[in-house]
């Protein structure tokens, strides 16, 4: 009879130590080993943040390609990327560290964008003047918004790089990369360009230095046809979370044969991790720990009455 319960009692344990361990690796964090890249990127939406948050979704500019003292209007495309809050009374104001760029004569560096809806989109023409003395290869234009959303005062800062075309076979009017993305998902970038020669350039490549995907880090540009203009949409997929900097240049040959490389400039975006997968890692964590025990507690009551019943018969 000893031995028989003994036999029972060590079973019993050994079954409620695999149910415990089973809820504790459950809980646990699985980390999978890299996988190598493919062409078919893991897309997750940047869109859907829970307040509002204004960015520069593009721009583009006329008057042409940016020259020292000459005036020019950038017509932003600004956007609302919450999904159920508004931004009201949105005041943007507009500037420049070296004083490359300034309002024109008459005009105020704010501008009274006033409301944008949840995910709605707005467009803003600002009047710019380049200062007389640039000489560099792209101007910088800071835009702090200030506005109002859930009974709150918000601010936030977007910069844009304006590039020139230097007298280059490829002109570039404007670049412009989203603030904003999340980790393996799809963040824009918009490129205006021109070729300005009487040659079909071939070989263009944007070269994109950062924490961004392989296939994210050369985008080959198609055929650029002579006398053409092109505004062009890109995705970048970004795969590490925080405040990251990306570089971006644009490679080709010109029609003397020489490769070319021109510095587009740096910019800023802010990625964040992809919430709806963790909500759903920690959920099914926390039902295997529960399957677990459960497995544990049924098994137990069952050897209690085996139990119960030899000792009866006995």
């Amino acid at each position: 009879m000893k031995s028989f319960i003994r036999k029972i009692t060590v079973c019993l344990f050994a079954v409620v130590c695999l149910g415990v361990n089973f809820g504790i690796v459950a809980n646990a964090t699985e980390v999978e080993a890299p996988q190598p890249e493919t062409s078919q990127e893991a897309v997750s939406s940047v869109e859907g943040s829970q307040i509002a948050i204004i960015e520069i979704e593009g721009y583009t500019i006329d008057g042409g390609m940016i020259e020292a003292g000459k005036e020019i209007t950038v017509n932003f495309k600004l956007h609302n990327t919450a999904t159920d809050m508004a931004a009201r009374s949105v005041l943007m104001t507009m500037s420049n560290s070296t004083g490359a760029i300034y309002p024109v004569y008459g005009n105020d560096n704010q501008v009274y964008v006033g409301n944008i809806g949840a995910g709605k989109t707005k467009e803003v023409s600002v009047p710019l003047t380049i200062g007389s003395n640039f000489t560099g290869n792209a101007v910088d234009l800071s835009c702090n918004f200030e506005y109002e959303t859930a009974d709150a005062r918000m601010t936030n800062t977007a910069t844009i790089v304006i590039p020139t075309s230097g007298g280059s076979t490829i002109g570039v009017k404007s670049i412009d990369v989203t603030t904003h993305a999340i980790v393996n998902g799809k963040s824009l970038l918009s490129f205006n360009y021109v070729n300005q020669s009487s040659s079909n350039i071939t070989d263009a490549e944007l070269v994109i230095d950062g924490n961004v995907s392989s296939n994210s880090k050369r985008i080959k540009l198609d055929t650029v046809y002579a006398g053409k203009s092109y505004t062009q949409d890109y995705y970048v997929i970004f795969t590490e979370p925080g405040d990251q900097e990306v570089n971006v240049s644009l490679t080709y040959t010109d029609t003397d044969g020489e490769t070319v490389l021109t510095d587009l400039g740096t910019f800023s975006v802010t990625v964040s991790k992809d919430n709806n997968v963790e909500a759903v890692d920690d959920s099914l964590s926390l039902i295997l720990r529960w399957v677990g025990l459960g497995i544990a507690g049924v098994v137990g009551i069952i050897a209690v009455v085996v139990i119960a019943l030899y000792i009866k018969k006995r």
